[in-house]
Parts: C-alpha cells; structure tokens; sequence
C-alpha cells in the first residue's frame, strides 16, 4: 500500500447577517458564493473573523451558528453566534466530534439557528475560514 499524505488547505468565504433572521433557520452564505468543500476533506478547524464593526450583537442574545456543506453540519451543535463572532476577534468552532469527515462535496454555507434572539438591529459582516485534510 502506498503512503497518501494529507494536505492541509483553507477556504474562506464572506457572509452576513441577514436582516431580521427567519425564525427558523438562515443561511447567510449561499451555494453561490462557490466556497467548495470536497468529498473526503476532513475539517480540523472553523474560524470566524468580524471584518468590521458589529451593530447590536447583544441582540443575538443565544442564536447559535453552524457551518455546512449541504445538509451535514460541520460544527459543534449549540455554539452561540455572539461568543464566537466577537469585533476584532477571532472566534472558533470546534469541529463535530475529533474531526468531520465531508460525505459528499459541496459549497459552504453558515447558518444561524433561532432561539431567544432578538435580531433587531443585528448587522455585521465576517469571514469564515475553514481547515481541512485532503489527500
């Protein structure tokens, strides 16, 4: 058997907040954006940077924030939006479990999930950064 060495690669992509968030689910950066995840990449790491001022972000209150590529998500369940997107800060997710295998390739997309959160008046712009494996 040959020896495979995985390569270490980040894709970065831009969102924001959507204005007065559904009460459901809102995905703030869409299949068109083209930040592509392979099948087979295995996330390591989910990092998230303000790249301006965050208005209100005390209005997110417990809103949580996952990333996805389709309908598998990458991130650790119930990680609240306002403790990782802090202004000049760069927050984190944990991946889910030791490391997410992507079971079939697609384009990125962050999600933010209801719950006490206001959203009035929430408005921000941040990158995500996401590491992963690839042979």
């Amino acid at each position: 058997m040959a020896n495979e060495f995985l390569v270490e690669r980040v894709v970065t992509g831009n969102f924001t907040f959507p204005a007065n968030a559904a009460g459901v689910t809102a995905s703030t950066l869409s299949a068109d954006a083209g930040v592509y995840i392979p099948k087979g990449a295995i996330i390591t790491d989910i990092w998230y940077l303000p790249t301006g001022a965050l208005t209100n972000a005390s209005n997110l209150k417990d809103a949580t924030i996952n990333p996805a590529v389709g309908t598998q998500v990458l991130g650790t369940n119930n990680v609240k939006a306002s403790v990782a997107i802090v202004q000049t800060v760069v927050g984190s997710q944990a991946p889910a479990g030791s490391g997410v295998l992507v079971a079939a390739g697609g384009n990125l997309a962050v999600n933010f999930a209801s719950s006490d959160s206001a959203r009035t008046g929430v408005a921000f712009d941040c990158n995500i950064y996401v590491k992963y494996l690839k042979p």
